[in-house]
C-alpha cells in the first residue's frame, strides 16, 4: 500500500497541480474537513460547517474523524457528503510518532501511517481542506494530510507546520469560545459569519424509538420530562457531578411527582445510573446505554429539562433546544466550552484552582494535583440546583411546570 502510494503520488500531485492552475477563481466544489476531536467539538464545529455550505452552497462536503462513534453520530447529518475514520492506532503511540517532527519528515510520517486514506481520498480533488485542529498533534497530522492530498487551498491555525498550509489563520483558542473559534478558521477564505447555534437534525424513526422506549419504560409523557445525565468520560480528571447529588437532584424534581425523571448516558454510565435509579425506586428510569447519540438527541427534543455534566449531552440538549439545561463544571473552563444561551444556567467551582484543565484536553493535560478527589465537582452543593430550579419555575417549581 505505502509503495503503491509512493508511485502514485508524484504523478497526481503533478496532475492535480494542473487542474489546480486550470481551475484558479472557480467556486469550490469540494470541500475537505479534518476534525479529530469528539462529539461534543463536532456539535461545537456545526456552526462553522453551516456557515461553511453558506458560502459554498454547490460543495460537496467530506469529513475525516478519528472517533468511530463520531461518524456514527453524524453520518446523516445532512451539511456532510461523506465521514471517513482514521485507522486506529493507540493513542499514546501514534502521537509520539507525530511527536517533534516537522517539513518532510512530518509528510513522511503521514504516508507511512495512513497510506489507505491517502489512497482513497487521493483522486477527489479538493479545493479547500480545512484543518479544524486545536492540539499539536491534531495540527501536526490534519496539516500534513492537507499536503499530501494536494488540497488547492489549505486551511489551518497559525503555528507549528502552518508551512504546509496556503491559508494559515489566526485563532486564539485558549481565550475564545470554541464554537467563535472554529469560525475563525473561516475568515482566511472570506466566508461570513452567519448563525451561531448548534445543528443536530432530528429524524422521524429517532422519534418513533425513543416514544416505544419511554411507553417501555412506563413514562407518563404527559407531564414535563426531565433528562437526568450524570455519567461522562473521564479525560485524565474526572467531569463527574457526584452520584449522591445527582440523586438529590432528582428527588427534589420528584416532589409531586411533577416531573418524570428519565436518566440517560452510554454503557460506561450505566453503573452511576443505575445506582442512582435504585435509590430512588420507581420515581426515576435509567435508560442509560439504551439509545444511540441520534436518538438521545430525538429524547432531549421531547423534554423541558436536562441537567448534566460537561459532556457532549450538555451540547445535544443545546443543539435540541432543551428548554431550560443546568450543567455543572469541575475542571474544564465553561467560558470556553458551556453554550452560550439564556435557556442555560452553568454552575461551576469555586476554587482558585479551578478550571485546571482549560479548555484542550492533550498529552499535557495534569492530573488533578488534590489526589484525585476532583474538590471542584464536590464543592458544588445540590443546593445551588435547587436555588437554579426555583429561579426556573418558582418557589414551587413541580407544579408550575406541570401547570
Amino acid at each position: 500500500m505505502i509503495v503503491l502510494l509512493l508511485i502514485v503520488w508524484p504523478f497526481r500531485s503533478t496532475i492535480q497541480g494542473l487542474l489546480s492552475i486550470l481551475s484558479n477563481g472557480r467556486r469550490p466544489q469540494r470541500i475537505i474537513i479534518i476534525h479529530l476531536a469528539g462529539l461534543g467539538d463536532t456539535l461545537m464545529l456545526t456552526p462553522a460547517l453551516a456557515a461553511l455550505q453558506s458560502g459554498y452552497p454547490n460543495a460537496k462536503i467530506d469529513f475525516i474523524t478519528l472517533h468511530g462513534y463520531v461518524k456514527d453520530a453524524f453520518q446523516n447529518h445532512p451539511r456532510l457528503n461523506t465521514i471517513t475514520t482514521l485507522p486506529a492506532y493507540s493513542g499514546q503511540w501514534i502521537i509520539s510518532r507525530f511527536a517533534n517532527r516537522s517539513g518532510m519528515k512530518l509528510v513522511l510520517a503521514a504516508i507511512w501511517f495512513y497510506p489507505s486514506l491517502l489512497l482513497n481520498h487521493s483522486l477527489s480533488r479538493y479545493d479547500v481542506g480545512i484543518n479544524f485542529a486545536l492540539s499539536d498533534f491534531d495540527r501536526n497530522l490534519g496539516n500534513a494530510l492537507l499536503y499530501c492530498l494536494n488540497v488547492r487551498r489549505r486551511v489551518g491555525s497559525f503555528g507549528m507546520n502552518d508551512t504546509l498550509l496556503t491559508d494559515p489563520a489566526a485563532v486564539d483558542y485558549a481565550r475564545t469560545h470554541r464554537a467563535t473559534a472554529y469560525l475563525k478558521f473561516l475568515e482566511p477564505l472570506g466566508i461570513p459569519v452567519g448563525s451561531r447555534a448548534y445543528e443536530f437534525p432530528l429524524r422521524q424513526d429517532d422519534l418513533e424509538i425513543v416514544k416505544l422506549t419511554l411507553r417501555r419504560e412506563n413514562v407518563d409523557t404527559s407531564k414535563p420530562l426531565a433528562i437526568i445525565h450524570p455519567g461522562g468520560k473521564i479525560h485524565v480528571n474526572s467531569r463527574r457531578w457526584p452520584a449522591e447529588y445527582f440523586a438529590r437532584v432528582c428527588e427534589f424534581l420528584s416532589v409531586d411527582e411533577g416531573f418524570e425523571i428519565v436518566l440517560t448516558g452510554d454503557r460506561d454510565d450505566i453503573v452511576v445510573c443505575e445506582q442512582i435509579a435504585r435509590r430512588l425506586g420507581t420515581r426515576v428510569k435509567s435508560i442509560a446505554g439504551q439509545l444511540t447519540f441520534a436518538e438521545t438527541a430525538a429524547l432531549l427534543s421531547l423534554s423541558q429539562l436536562c441537567i448534566t455534566n460537561d459532556t457532549s449531552t450538555l451540547h445535544l440538549a443545546e443543539a435540541a433546544q432543551v428548554d431550560r439545561v443546568i450543567s455543572i463544571f469541575g475542571p474544564t473552563d465553561a467560558t470556553l466550552l458551556a453554550p452560550q444561551s439564556e435557556r442555560h444556567v452553568v454552575l461551576t467551582s469555586k476554587l482558585p484552582c479551578a478550571p485546571c484543565m482549560g479548555g484542550i484536553i492533550d498529552a499535557n493535560t495534569k492530573r488533578c494535583w488534590l489526589d484525585v478527589k476532583e474538590e471542584c465537582l464536590s464543592g458544588i452543593a445540590p443546593e445551588r440546583v435547587f436555588g437554579v430550579l426555583e429561579q426556573f419555575y418558582g418557589t414551587r417549581p413541580l407544579r408550575v411546570a406541570r401547570a
